[in-house]
């Protein structure tokens, strides 16, 4: 409730503004042959580029457009490759929202109103994952920013993040010592803790707002990062969750069977009483 509407609204006008351009531009886009450069630079500018993708039903995120295309969809690979402007422009035809776009395949003029609900509804659509993917950004940010200014706190000291994965223990940090965004063998850590009993914590940060949404959060990629560190570098590293937001308790409960530990956004105190009983 006490998030502001002013994200919402910041939103909105960049999108309306994008929705509006690509729409107005639908018949150049669909028409045949393709106008690859109108369609390169469409696909060039991000938020052009996002209202291009949201044109569909169910909208498409740039890795899955990518795997469809089976290539990596630019402006530059557009521009130079007619076949594949045109295979990108069939997508649209046979993906395009047929409640909000239904003179597509009527194959009519479409209505002043028409165009005025496809660019409102295409614009509402983007602005809400837009707004929702921010959130989820500035809540782990905030969780990780707390950890980090803990260890501040405690005397530790930041050590560079390799540019490669961590493969071997000896990589890792040493007491007193973390780093952040690391990775471990295959997965990623969000800090990786030095601790004085020569052990490293290996960190992560979620943030969930729902039940559902608490199982893949938690049980799913923490529990399986978890078991990877645990095969590749033994008790040596241990696992522990940082969270913040709903969860489901029996999912928690299922997630220390691993075993995982637990630390809880508005309980820091309690990461800094296990660091500190590592010293003995």
């Amino acid at each position: 409730m006490k998030e502001p509407l002013g994200d919402y609204l910041a939103e909105f006008t960049g999108a309306q503004t994008a929705a509006e351009y690509v729409i107005d531009r639908l018949p150049t886009l669909l028409a045949t042959p393709t106008d690859r450069f109108e369609l390169a630079t469409i696909v060039r500018n991000s938020a052009f580029n996002t209202a291009l993708r949201y044109l569909m039903a169910p909208p498409i995120s740039e890795d899955d457009l990518d795997t469809v295309m089976c290539r990596s969809v630019n402006g530059t690979a557009i521009r130079k490759d007619q076949q594949f402007a045109e295979e990108l422009v069939e997508l649209i035809r046979q993906t395009i929202d047929p409640k909000r776009f239904p003179w597509i395949a009527a194959g009519t003029v479409p209505t002043a109103e028409e165009l005025d609900f496809a660019k409102r509804a295409t614009t509402v659509i983007a602005t809400c994952q837009r707004v929702l993917t921010k959130r989820r950004g500035d809540e782990r940010g905030e969780l990780e920013g707390a950890i980090v200014r803990l260890l501040d706190a405690l005397g530790f000291t930041r050590v560079p993040t390799p540019r490669t994965p961590i493969m071997h223990a000896e990589d890792l940090p040493k007491a007193g010592e973390y780093m952040v965004a690391a990775t471990l063998g295959h997965d990623n850590g969000d800090c990786i803790i030095g601790l004085y009993d020569r052990r490293r914590l290996a960190l992560e940060c979620k943030s969930s707002n729902s039940e559902i949404n608490s199982r893949k959060r938690l049980n799913k990629e923490v529990i399986k990062d978890a078991e990877n560190w645990n095969l590749q570098f033994g008790a040596q590293v241990l696992t522990a969750a940082a969270l913040r937001g709903v969860y489901k308790p029996e999912y928690v409960q299922d997630a220390q069977r691993t075993p995982i530990m637990i630390i809880w956004e508005h309980r820091l105190e309690d990461l800094k009483d296990f660091i500190n009983s590592t010293k003995s």
